[in-house]
């Protein structure tokens, strides 16, 4: 037993050392290295699948359990009093489950190539592949209570534990399925039209809400650009012949939430309104983006 766990942690060794020479091919850093032989390189959709497995199956697994619990348990309530509350308190956590379960699904499968930005100062939380705090409550209760459910003298204790997970199986869905509409200005990040470095901006951008508009500043290579957009798949809509300043007529008028541009590009885009409207979100180098409140704060950053 000892040979086997030292084998495993040895294996376990050489794994980590080699995780962490590894760059994927989404990092700024990554270089192809030729080794005289054909290289298998993962995609960034790959990558991204990889790295939110685990919290995209720990989420599902509560889910797969406990809903065909209920749809039995819905055979067993017995004819009393709270017959009705039993049956709307198991049947509104089913719906939600189910709604919650297609959410995360929907949302692993079309993720995109690269990890959402976190964000500093506004409220952008999601919990469509991962679950959150609230998430982890609500399982707690659902657990608990379809555990004393189950037991006919504390089937009222599990009912009332149920009933509270209600609310927060309807906020954990809410969570997942509020609607944010991003803005990006279209313009080339990298010297090339549409280079990876204006995609993976692109697929930032899409990570953060649940729309993204590109817009096309210009008359010179509007057309290249814009189909450029189109062809991305994390660009929802584009729009051509943009202004090169964005101002709050245009954001109400197209239903935008916020414009995101890369750091130190908030004055170039945007006017002294939208700004101090808390609009403007800048992406950093350090991949997370934060809020334009004065346009002294966007010169400075």
């Amino acid at each position: 037993a000892r040979y086997w766990i030292d084998m495993r942690k040895a294996a376990k060794k050489k794994k980590d050392d080699a995780a962490k020479d590894k760059v994927d091919s989404d990092d700024d850093s990554f270089e192809v290295v030729s080794i005289g032989r054909p290289q298998k390189i993962a995609s960034w959709s790959s990558n991204c699948r990889a790295k939110s497995y685990g919290g995209f199956v720990d989420a599902v697994c509560d889910k797969v359990y406990v809903v065909p619990c209920w749809i039995f348990l819905l055979s067993t309530i017995p004819g009393t009093r709270l017959r009705a509350v039993q049956y709307a308190t198991l049947c509104c956590l089913i719906l939600a489950e189910a709604a919650s379960g297609t959410v995360r699904f929907r949302a692993y499968f079309t993720a995109q190539g690269v990890q959402a930005p976190s964000v500093v100062g506004l409220d952008f939380s999601t919990s469509a592949v991962k679950a959150d705090g609230i998430g982890k409550a609500k399982q707690t209760l659902e657990m608990v209570g379809s555990a004393l459910f189950v037991l006919p003298w504390l089937r009222h204790a599990g009912l009332l534990l149920l009933s509270l997970a209600v609310p927060l199986a309807y906020e954990s869905v809410r969570r997942k399925v509020k609607r944010r509409v991003i803005y990006v200005v279209g313009t080339d990040q990298g010297g090339n039209d549409a280079c990876h470095k204006t995609l993976k901006f692109w697929m930032q951008a899409r990570g953060m809400g649940s729309k993204l508009i590109v817009g096309v500043v210009g008359k010179e290579k509007t057309t290249d650009m814009v189909l450029n957009a189109c062809a991305c798949s994390a660009v929802d809509e584009v729009i051509a012949e943009a202004p090169e300043k964005v101002d709050m007529d245009f954001i109400t008028s197209n239903g935008i939430d916020y414009v995101l541009c890369p750091a130190g590009k908030a004055v170039n885009i945007a006017n002294d309104e939208v700004v101090f409207e808390k609009r403007i979100l800048q992406l950093h180098d350090d991949g997370i983006a934060r809020p334009v409140e004065t346009k002294s704060n966007a010169k400075t950053e």
